[in-house]
């Protein structure tokens, strides 16, 4: 019987097991996850701090008992510390006793997952935290209701930062936003993004642009600029790295970042030995290019390739990566997919820009919905996507993505057959009008 040794027990790690136990009752499935908990929805972590999400159990799908009644072996506070890919043998610490010892294994499969970045200023601070656990989640709750905290500040105006902001504003806590840069969520082009600075001053964030936290001495922070704000709470959300320091011995291929390079089986330098999650490097869909995105569509995905390839379905492939992604801003939906904007100077391209109602213009609830394509001069093909409004984001960037992985180009979008109703879309859809867009500028420069 083959022996499967899984390190994590999150999104990755945990739902690989699952998969393999769905597939082969049989097969020997160990998880080895450093921290408490296992198995819960990393991303809904904010919104149980904005009371969206009424009772913390519900972000946990698993526990080591029920993957026990499935016989799946789950060791929490155990650490893989180190990979022999030569003999096939893991070594683990038991995090709790701290005794070492090694296991065998015939697959392993890696989900290390990722790190919150940390700010050094911060590191010995009593009321500063990073969110990216159940217990990071237990800690802030637990410091807003000992400390009856009424004002925090975020650090970091990305992806985990912008969420905090809503969160936080939603229980009832004035937050004071720090962040380093002049443009905030730097996913999406600065031009596009007027609307979150709007947001912030109408929910009454106070917004620190252009600076860093110097130092702390009690409740008060200085800022590089100076300042001296009330944090009471510090949250920082500045990005992840990759947890993958246990492997630097190991033989194991990673690019310069230390994420694990995959190829579309999910399998790394090692025929052995897959990796998935947040700290694997995997490829774009659209162009040859590397990529690693921190992206729970994607862990899922490649879990279910792994576990096929494993169980003997060699046909099981992963296709690659768009990286399509939403985020809610109070009022406003954030989607984007495909390259980077650090990217896009490498591929000759154009932009098309429109901007109309989300559906007929006579409907009294119509919003405005802005959809931004970058596309490939050569052959009209979707290089990236943006897309911005208060409503109906979500089933537009979902068309995109799923458009582009059928081949479809921007010129394409004109064919796009629209369920439209009035309460819905209009005749000539928002994707509709970026075609006809790109026709006309494909033309042009073909007539030179």
């Amino acid at each position: 019987m083959p022996k499967v040794i899984i390190v994590g027990g999150v999104a990755g790690g945990a739902t690989t097991a699952a998969q393999l136990r769905r597939i082969d009752p049989d097969i020997d499935i160990t998880i080895y996850e450093k921290g408490r908990d296992i198995s819960y929805g990393n991303c809904g972590l904010p919104y149980h701090i904005g009371g969206e999400v009424a009772e913390r159990d519900q972000l946990i799908a698993a526990t080591p008992e029920s993957f026990l009644e499935r016989d799946i072996i789950v060791k929490t506070h155990h650490q893989v510390i180190g990979v022999d890919a030569g003999s096939k043998t893991i070594q683990v610490k038991d995090v709790l006793n701290g005794g070492t010892f090694e296991a065998e294994y015939d697959y392993l499969v890696l989900s290390p997952g990722g790190a919150p970045r940390t700010i050094p200023t911060l590191l010995d601070v009593p009321q500063a935290f990073v969110l990216h656990s159940l217990e990071h989640l237990d800690e802030i709750k637990a410091h807003i209701e000992n400390k009856n905290i009424e004002r925090a500040v975020v650090v970091g105006g990305g992806y985990i930062g912008l969420e905090m902001v809503e969160n936080l504003v939603r229980r009832g806590i004035r937050v004071t936003l720090v962040h380093r840069a002049e443009n905030l969520y730097h996913p999406l082009e600065s031009d596009m993004s007027g609307f979150i600075a709007d947001e912030l001053e109408a929910k009454g964030v106070d917004v620190k642009l252009n600076a860093e936290i110097l130092d702390v001495d009690g409740d008060i922070a200085t800022l590089s600029t100076g300042e001296e704000i009330d944090a009471p709470m510090i949250v920082a959300g500045i990005g992840i790295t990759p947890r993958t320091d246990f492997l630097k011995d190991s033989d194991v291929a990673m690019n310069d970042a230390g994420y694990v390079c995959v190829d579309q089986y999910g399998r790394t330098n090692h025929e052995e030995i897959y990796a998935v999650g947040d700290a694997i490097e995997t490829s774009y869909q659209h162009v040859d290019r590397p990529v690693n995105v921190a992206l729970a569509w994607s862990a899922h995905r490649m879990a279910y390739v792994i576990s096929n390839q494993i169980s003997g379905d060699k046909t099981a492939h992963f296709e690659g990566l768009l990286g399509t992604n939403i985020i809610r801003f109070f009022d406003y939906d954030i989607a984007t997919l495909g390259l980077e904007i650090s990217e896009l100077k490498e591929y000759p391209h154009f932009v098309i820009d429109h901007k109309q109602k989300n559906k007929a213009g006579y409907m009294a609830d119509s919003v405005p919905i802005h959809v931004r394509l970058h596309v490939a001069q050569s052959d009209g093909k979707i290089l990236r996507a943006a897309v911005v409004g208060t409503e109906g984001v979500d089933k537009r960037i979902d068309v995109l993505s799923a458009h582009i992985r059928l081949g479809g180009t921007a010129m394409d979008l004109a064919n796009i057959e629209v369920a439209y109703s009035p309460p819905y879309s209009s005749p000539k859809s928002v994707l509709n009008m970026v075609g006809y867009k790109t026709m006309e500028k494909m033309n042009r420069l073909k007539d030179g």
